[in-house]
């Protein structure tokens, strides 16, 4: 009964003599931003590290331009790790898919896995299985905690593009993507990697033509397409989502799902029962109107439901990516385009998703 007592306090101090965040502090868990540089001492690389220590941002984005082999990479992500607080570990993400122009090449050091077509159409479930274990392994290896894969896009019914196009999904029939897209979440979770699935609800051709256009998928949507997204949520196996820039008019018939509350929060969260963390990418491409500017681009994701927004670059008009959202953020509640509980919504979401992420990698270490 003492022990039980005692615990009780224990629980009740700590959560008493809590730091409560500010606003701030709330705002830069919800940045990711990609930089330049290979390892420490690197000028970008030593900035990133002073703000992720100064709590100015909550994760990086690792691209080509970081990554040589992966003793480096575990050097330079051991080193940004170092510099987070011990209770909201640092993020630190990939787009590893597999594919013929994935980044983690054999140059590297890294195994080549085929594209989602090619392992549904020429591996069975254990080759695949064995491929998505190895992929994995050496993620953790390299100290990346967060994949953004696999892609649930199902492929058109009728084969009216080319294969070329239609590497990065597995297959047109659901049960074949929920089965490998299993595969690959589970062969990452393993290794205390969390993945990120793509795209909600459908990317259409922004799949292949890197978000280059602005895409209506309203007269080729399928229901079908909800069903590895409700798969994965009922397993248990869907902490996080990438959203789409699509425009699916018989969902909302004015906004694009990155900017819809009708998707992000009536279709994904209330129907689907989604808890996690929703991230949104790409917000400078031109898969988004240009008469959307940069500040209303971040306002309107936010207020839609997004929770994690990522850059690939440190800048952004002339001022620091993390200042820039800040301030965008900041001037946005006080003119009441945005409500500080959004933004406590989203820290809320993000503190959990980072203790899954430790708890996993201390399980793997």
């Amino acid at each position: 009964m003492l022990k039980l007592l005692f615990s009780c306090l224990f629980v009740f101090s700590t959560l008493v003599h809590a730091k409560t965040p500010s606003l701030e502090e709330m705002i830069a868990q919800m940045v990711i931003i990609g930089f330049d540089g290979t390892k420490e001492g690197d000028k970008w690389v030593d900035q990133i590290a002073k703000d992720i220590k100064r709590e100015k941002i909550g994760g990086v984005f690792l691209s080509e331009k970081n990554i040589q082999n992966i003793t480096q990479l575990k050097k330079l992500n051991e080193y940004l790790k170092s510099n987070a607080p011990k209770e909201l570990p640092l993020i630190v993400a990939v787009e590893h898919e597999g594919g013929d122009k994935s980044i983690f090449d054999a140059k590297k050091g890294f195994t080549e896995v085929a594209s989602a077509y090619e392992l549904a159409k020429n591996k069975d479930i254990v080759e695949t299985e064995a491929l998505y274990q190895k992929l994995s392994t050496e993620l953790s290896k390299s100290g990346v905690n967060v994949n953004f894969a696999p892609v649930l896009d199902l492929q058109p019914k009728k084969d009216i593009y080319e294969s070329s196009k239609l590497q990065r999904s597995y297959s047109s029939y659901e049960e074949i993507v929920t089965t490998y897209a299993m595969l690959f979440i589970n062969a990452l979770y393993a290794e205390g990697v969390m993945p990120v699935v793509k795209y909600f609800p459908t990317a259409g051709a922004n799949l292949w033509n890197n978000f280059s256009s602005e895409e209506d998928v309203t007269k080729t949507w399928r229901f079908e397409q909800l069903k590895p997204y409700y798969d994965l949520i009922a397993f248990g196996k869907m902490d996080a989502v990438l959203m789409s820039h699509v425009m699916q008019k018989e969902i909302d018939p004015k906004n694009p799902t990155l900017f819809s509350k009708l998707v992000i929060q009536g279709l994904l969260r209330d129907k689907m029962h989604f808890e996690g963390v929703v991230f949104a990418d790409n917000l400078r491409t031109n898969s988004i109107a240009s008469s959307v500017d940069f500040k209303q681009r971040v306002i309107r994701s936010i207020d839609a439901g997004a929770d994690i927004l990522v850059f690939t670059n440190y800048f952004a008009d002339n001022a620091s990516m993390p200042f820039t959202i800040n301030k965008i953020i900041i001037d946005a509640i006080k003119n009441g385009e945005l409500k500080e509980e959004r933004i406590a919504l989203s820290y809320e979401r993000i503190v959990k998703f980072k203790q899954k992420l430790s708890k996993r990698g201390s399980h793997v270490n």
